[in-house]
């Protein structure tokens, strides 16, 4: 079986045309990957760090009233537990 010219350049075009479109789908997924993950001016990464502080500082706390709560005695670890209800149902309302 033979293939003339005219079947090989129709294979090529075929080939070459379905690379293009695979190529082009490849690097506009790419682009939306980037897109969701950083603004033009870089305002969502400022967020996304910002709001990643945020939670650093305040896991700290919790670990720092942990810390406090494991190493203290009965008495104080009751007192403790009270000043922290107090707090919680004032800072609520």
């Amino acid at each position: 079986m033979a293939i003339g010219v005219f079947e090989f350049l129709l294979g090529a075009v075929i080939v070459g045309g379905v690379s293009t479109v695979l190529t082009s789908k490849h690097n506009l997924e790419r682009e939306k990957m980037k897109a969701r993950g950083l603004s033009v001016d870089g305002e969502a990464v400022n967020g996304v760090v910002g709001d990643l502080h945020s939670e650093v500082s305040r896991l700290k706390e919790r670990v720092q009233v942990l810390e406090k709560l494991v190493t203290d005695d009965d008495r104080r670890l009751s007192d403790e537990i009270d000043r922290l209800r107090r707090r919680d149902t004032g800072a609520s309302v």
